[in-house]
């Protein structure tokens, strides 16, 4: 798996391991054994939150985990690793005051048993809250080693522009990555997010995202198995045409329907206007080999511009 160097200086693995269910609905030993395979086919970009998953236990067990396989292994030094603050948790937690960015990212890194967090996401934006406490809250972090770049995830596009803008005239660290949901297959945008700001990106997030260099970690990616299973398709995702052509295209090159979906999404930026796209997906073991068999398709131009341009 090739590294790549992002625009705030991280170097990470072509794609991002989610670990939201690890350490509740699914084990230690398996999640052990994914977090193993995927290190040792080249992967060093770790994703969680602290509120993982707070609807299957308390919202500690994912971290927790990952606390204890970084000390079993001994590998802190090699991962990425990233995890988030600001969304609910059992009535708790929900918001991006300065006391809460404060206390939970010291929860987060005693969980995770490190001093300090590569990459830390607003998980969700906080229109109730000044932009400047929360950057300024942000930027303390990074200026006392605990935290080393900052990203939003489920933002409005204009709010992380604003809240750049404010972190640029005052000298803070600012948001260097987006992390938000992407996937090969077309939205209904008639269809309302789960969430509030929990919006599929579409063209004009990626131009801003190209612009700006700021790469886009793309959650939910695979569907939840809907490009093997189209019965499993999430409602606000239309099938048709394009799901048709993975699934075909796919068995043409010999792979799964999600590995095709991840070598469009890290072929992305060769395209105008695209950023660099990191795909983010957690999978069984046997899943995850057959997923990253798409890091070894290069698509061509042609197949690029023909997938781009399916309606």
């Amino acid at each position: 798996m090739k590294k790549i160097t992002i625009s705030n200086g991280l170097t990470v693995s072509e794609v991002a391991l989610g670990a939201m269910m690890f350490g509740s609905t699914t084990s230690k030993e398996d999640s052990y054994k994914v977090l193993d395979a995927y290190v040792e086919m080249g992967g060093n970009f770790i994703d969680t939150s602290n509120n993982y998953a707070h609807w299957a236990g308390t919202g500690d067990e994912s971290e927790t985990l990952l606390g204890e396989w970084l000390r079993d292994r001994g590998c802190r030094d090699k991962i990425v690793l990233a995890t988030k603050v600001g969304f609910d948790r059992h009535g708790e937690g929900a918001g991006l005051k300065r006391e809460q960015i404060e206390f939970w990212v010291d929860e987060s890194l005693r969980k995770l048993g490190t001093d300090y967090i590569d990459l830390y996401y607003a998980h969700t934006d906080d229109v109730n809250t000044p932009i400047e406490e929360t950057m300024e809250a942000f930027h303390s972090l990074v200026k006392k080693g605990k935290v080393r770049a900052l990203g939003s995830s489920n933002f409005d596009t204009w709010r992380l522009a604003e809240a750049n803008l404010k972190a640029e005239a005052n000298g803070w660290t600012p948001y260097t990555a987006m992390q938000q949901r992407l996937t090969y297959l077309n939205p209904k945008f008639s269809t309302p997010p789960k969430y509030e700001f929990n919006e599929i990106v579409n063209r004009e997030r990626l131009r801003f995202l190209c612009d700006k260099n700021m790469p886009l970690i793309s959650y939910a990616c695979l569907c939840k198995g809907a490009y093997e299973n189209p019965a499993l398709l999430p409602p606000e995702y239309e099938g048709g045409a394009r799901l048709e052509l993975i699934r075909n295209m796919a068995k043409e090159k010999g792979v799964n329907p999600s590995a095709l979906v991840i070598a469009w999404l890290t072929n992305l930026h060769r395209c105008k206007g695209y950023p660099r796209v990191i795909p983010l997906f957690s999978a069984t073991l046997s899943h995850l080999a057959d997923n990253l068999r798409g890091l070894d398709i290069r698509l061509t131009d042609d197949e690029l511009a023909y997938m781009n341009g399916i309606i």
